[in-house]
């Protein structure tokens, strides 16, 4: 299992972390561990199909950001971000 600093670090890298309350995020090292309620705010990147009230909110992850996406958590990310998560490492498997 990953240091709790480890996960810390890498959830860090999100830029909506400091105003995020979602339990479960696609950068947490530990996300298995964790639990949702169904009124708890969810996470914008693992969103399919916005509510009226989230029309703002931008659902497509920054590149920069996929890279840190752990395999594990690709389940949870939305449709978009999981093609674009595959599309990454078929690239980075190619550069290496």
């Amino acid at each position: 299992m990953p240091a709790e600093k480890e996960t810390i670090e890498n959830l860090r890298k999100c830029p909506r972390f400091n105003k995020c309350s979602s339990n479960l995020c696609p950068l947490d090292l530990e996300v298995n561990l964790r639990n949702n309620l169904l009124d708890e705010e969810r996470c914008p990147f693992t969103i399919n199909k916005k509510a009226k009230s989230q029309k703002d909110i931008k659902t497509q992850m920054p590149p920069p950001i996929l890279e840190f996406v752990p395999e594990s958590n690709v389940k949870i990310l939305n449709r978009r971000n999981q093609k674009r998560w595959l599309h990454l490492l078929k690239v980075q498997t190619i550069n290496d």
